[in-house]
């Protein structure tokens, strides 16, 4: 029989199957033999999600075609991240390590009532072990591969003592990095990172204290950015340089970047959960969080040839508390209330650094945001079963969010007090300093209606609002470009029919329609009015409500027990993702190689060989790939003497999708083949696994980007293989 998932998608323990909601949920055991072991990998199996590796602190998001490209201090991810409960408005805080994982759920579509602002595209919440009561237990994973490939996580858990258990968690991933740059003689694309989490848990006659404290760094190497195309006139010959070093055909584990890029990270935080049973059907949650967040990193922007340097240092700081009161079972009904705080401060000073045209960086463009943000909340939900099979849930969050923004502009003009004069692109043309505060409020409900016709028959039908807060824009190139940005409003139609039978095939199935308005797109490319901009001048940053959108699609997750043995599982997302009215007021004109020219164009931006960018209306969504999927298959074969085999291959899809606003900035449709060949002792007490990801060697491309209408890029892992041994001690 299959098992049955316990989700806490609406911040209560509930069986997956009775909860209104489209959740892909992952068991510990699904985490680690999948392979899973940060957000990238994660994207590959949740229906509809994209995940672009840009840099540690740069990590772009997409759940249901809604992301955010503006990575700066004044806004935030419109996918929220929850670990243990803790929120992380920032991606670039989010730790690294999943090895102690016991449970992720990833929620598909506005979550505006119950998890807020910032979750107008979904909720990654992510669940650790909790620490032992009773026993001692010990696990141990060492995982050998290629590309120097070494890792090593422990962790040891047990009872303390007068109602009082202990965790603690040590991960390092190490690999020596598989791109070779052919003009430094150095490896980029590596990975090492390191993580600590202890836990500690008290137990009382009605309460419980877990308090958790974290740590993680990460040291790794330059992206390995490439340039993918030549379609204007550029004045360098990126592409061409490129191919004559690494060849005419792609070649992910070559590079030519001329500037020795590299990414660090140092992440630390503490958190305490308290529970209180104040009666047999009522209980109070206070969940308090502290967390810390250091990046520093710089990268090679254009692959090739001229040494332009994007470096940025970053500290985040949040503290967080959020308090509930949840009802048990009370007859047909059941409730949750809470309130909501945070303050968060951010601190990023971003430099564009060219060694060949200025030696010293303090005259390099650069531009520090400084943003002190405040958040509060007040929410609630019930579930009321007002007939024998029907549920009717009504909820409701009002959010409120108040931003004072710092913004100081180092650019190549001086202003008017002689500030500013630097040596650079005219990335930042102008040089400005000024100080801006603005609060968002809105109320976001959510209404349900739950069928239940019979025994694993679960059909329901939801009306909800999301809430991104509106923000200020990175790099701002002009006084008039710090204003603030209007609020993103989602409203979805939900209808989802959750399906078992007789426990051996459980199929979930949601279709939906999401409208949005006000959405925040951040672009690169030459300010309105430039035709013939110097060689050196590659464009500037402008982030703006591009207007609406709406996404129309429909999800299918399975899972399969096939025969007594054979467990097959499965997921399928179609996405039709369109601006309805999107018009870049500041976008670029510009003439592709072969076309008239850039004058020309500007004047007549609807000839042939002109690509005009200001009209977005009635095309596709960046990062919204139109299909999505995952199959697996395992099998479990018992030997003689009690042990076992089982093996497992997966295959996941991800569509062709728009990586940014020009038509030819595309990421090419992928699909990745895996398999784990698993040895379990009689016990279980030891397993020996023989795993291989992308082992077609499939060349593919997580991310690109822009710079000047020209596309840059990253590839993606290429095929890995390797050996990884698990003992455990303990039940």
């Amino acid at each position: 029989m299959l098992k049955e998932i316990t989700v806490t998608a609406q911040l209560r323990r509930q069986n997956l199957q009775r909860v209104p909601i489209a959740v892909t949920a992952l068991s510990g055991s699904q985490v680690r033999s999948q392979g899973i072991h940060n957000l990238n990998t994660l994207a590959n199996y949740v229906p509809g999600m994209t995940m672009s590796p840009f840099a540690l602190g740069q990590s772009l998001i997409s759940l249901r075609g809604v992301s955010s490209n503006d990575d700066g201090p004044g806004t935030s991810s419109p996918v929220a991240v929850f670990v243990d409960g803790v929120y992380f408005g920032n991606v670039s805080t989010i730790d690294q390590s999943l090895f102690d994982i016991s449970s992720i759920q990833v929620l598909r579509g506005p979550q505006g009532t119950l998890y807020g602002k910032n979750a107008i595209g979904g909720v990654i919440s992510i669940h650790t072990m909790r620490p032992r009561m009773h026993g001692l237990h010990i696990r141990t994973q060492v995982t050998l591969g290629n590309y120097g490939r070494h890792n090593f996580s422990g962790l040891i858990t047990g009872p303390l003592g007068d109602g009082w258990a202990g965790k603690l968690v040590v991960s390092t991933r190490m690999d020596d990095g598989w791109v070779r740059n052919v003009v430094l003689h150095t490896r980029e694309k590596n990975d090492d990172s390191k993580a600590v989490r202890a836990q500690l848990l008290h137990v009382g006659a009605h309460t419980e204290w877990l308090i958790s404290a974290n740590a993680s760094r990460a040291n790794d190497e330059d992206m390995a950015r490439v340039p993918m195309s030549h379609m204007t006139a550029f004045p360098l010959p990126l592409l061409q340089t490129y191919q004559s070093l690494c060849g005419t055909a792609p070649n992910p584990t070559c590079a030519t970047n001329p500037f020795d890029g590299y990414q660090n990270q140092f992440a630390y935080g503490l958190s305490a959960r308290f529970t209180d049973h104040l009666s047999p059907v009522t209980s109070f949650i206070s969940i308090t969080a502290w967390q810390r967040t250091h990046n520093t990193w710089a990268m090679d922007s254009l692959g090739a040839i001229l040494p332009l340097g994007n470096a940025v240092w970053d500290e985040d700081r949040s503290l967080s508390e959020q308090m509930r009161l949840l009802s048990r079972p009370v007859k047909s009904l059941h409730y949750v209330l809470g309130l909501w705080f945070s303050r968060e401060y951010r601190n990023r000073l971003r430099l564009f650094l060219v060694p060949t045209l200025n030696p010293n960086p303090a005259l390099d463009e650069h531009y520090r945001g400084i943003d002190h943000i405040l958040s509060e909340a007040i929410f609630g939900q019930a579930d009321w079963q007002f007939a024998k099979r029907w549920v009717l849930s009504v909820g409701g969050r009002y959010s409120y969010e108040h931003r004072r923004m710092s913004n100081n502009s180092f650019g190549d003009a001086k202003n008017a007090s002689g500030y500013g004069g630097a040596i650079g692109l005219g990335i930042l043309p102008n040089s400005l300093i000024n100080e801006l505060s603005h609060g968002w409020g809105r109320f976001t409900p959510k209404i349900s209606l739950n069928y239940h016709p019979a025994q694993g028959l679960n059909f329901y039908v939801t009306e909800a609002e999301g809430f991104q807060s509106g923000g200020f824009a990175a790099e701002p190139t002009s006084i008039a470009d710090t204003k603030p940005l209007l609020p993103e409003i989602a409203y979805n139609t939900e209808i989802g029919a959750k399906l078992e039978f007789v426990h051996r095939l459980r199929t979930n199935i949601a279709l939906y329609d999401t409208r949005y308005q006000n959405l925040q797109i951040q672009s690169f490319g030459p300010r309105p009015g430039i035709v013939n901009p110097p060689p050196d001048y590659i464009g500037e940053f402008e982030t703006f409500n591009a207007g609406g959108a709406r996404v129309e699609g429909a999800e299918i997750e399975f899972d399969w027990l096939a025969t007594q043995h054979l467990t097959i599982r499965g997921s399928y997302g179609y996405m039709h993702a369109k601006y309805s009215i999107a018009y870049l007021s500041n976008g670029s004109v510009y003439s592709l190689l072969s076309g008239p020219g850039d004058a020309a164009c500007l004047a007549n931006p609807a000839q042939p060989g002109c690509v005009d960018l200001r009209n977005q209306s009635g095309l596709d969504m960046l990062h919204a790939p139109r299909n999505t999927g995952s199959l697996e298959a395992v099998y479990h074969h018992t030997l003689p003497g009690g042990s076992a085999l089982q093996p497992m291959v997966s295959y996941t899809y991800t569509g062709r999708q728009r990586g940014e606003l020009e038509p030819y900035a595309i990421q090419p449709a992928f699909g990745l083949l895996g398999a784990r060949l698993t040895w379990l002792s009689p016990s279980d007490e030891y397993q020996v696994s023989l795993w291989g990801h992308n082992l077609a060697n499939k060349i593919w491309i997580p991310d690109v980007y822009t710079i000047a209408n020209e596309v840059f890029g990253v590839y993606g892992t290429p095929r890995t293989y390797g050996l990884t041994f698990d003992w455990k001690f303990g039940s």
